[in-house]
């Protein structure tokens, strides 16, 4: 498995239940937009650790969402609160997935990416029905994650790096924009809505979500 075909993978399963899967990213998105207004800018610290604190059970479920999907499973969008019952180990693990990729962010930046990389299935472990969904702790779920992404880590990143191509794209337009007066901002306006809601994030899961579902039958170390 390549991080183009594990792409393209998450791409044909975004297209077969896009209105689902952007229902779901969208809610997750409205969500922290309303936590980012409630919040004041001086307390950045604050909104972050607010913003996690109520999104990572539905993170948990849009992710729960993309993987059965991706194993062409029936799935209905009242999935994407499945991960509330367990809201208090979701948190902790998104808690400690956060300190843990701090700490080693300040290190140096790549280490911290790879840790990242290492912990992002911990939230789908709650949730998996084909694993036997079950009560997990924080601390579990993240060992479990770093035994699955053993191998696969260079995939992950790569599907990164390849989604975000076109937001560096949209940077390059809106510096063009603002040097640029006869340079329509609201066209950039509109593509970054579309790239955002309608391919990063909704792909983006479905695509990790690819590498997940292989792993667990071609585990590599």
């Amino acid at each position: 498995m390549s991080s183009w075909t594990a792409l393209k993978e998450g791409f044909d399963a975004f297209t077969r239940q896009l209105p689902v899967l952007l229902g779901a990213y969208l809610v997750v998105v409205a969500v922290q937009q309303a936590v980012s207004l409630l919040i004041p800018e001086s307390l950045l610290l604050l909104e972050f650790i607010l913003d996690g604190i109520v999104t990572a059970p539905l993170v948990a479920g849009q992710y729960l969402i993309a993987l059965k999907v991706v194993r062409k499973e029936p799935v209905v969008f009242k999935e994407l609160f499945a991960g509330l019952p367990m809201w208090g180990p979701i948190v902790g693990s998104y808690l400690l997935y956060v300190l843990l990729s701090s700490l080693a962010t300040l290190a140096l930046i790549i280490p911290g990416i790879m840790v990242g990389l290492m912990l992002l299935f911990a939230p789908i472990r709650f949730l998996d029905p084909k694993e036997g969904a079950r009560s997990l702790g924080a601390i579990e779920a993240l060992r479990e994650s770093a035994r699955i992404t053993r191998g696969y880590k260079e995939i992950l990143f790569g599907i990164g790096f390849l989604l975000g191509i076109p937001m560096v794209i949209l940077v390059v337009l809106q510096m063009r924009s603002l040097n640029d007066p006869r340079f329509p901002a609201w066209i950039i306006e509109i593509i970054s809505l579309l790239s955002g809601a309608l391919f990063f994030g909704p792909v983006a899961a479905t695509s990790y979500m690819v590498v997940y579902d292989h792993a667990l039958n071609h585990p590599r170390g």
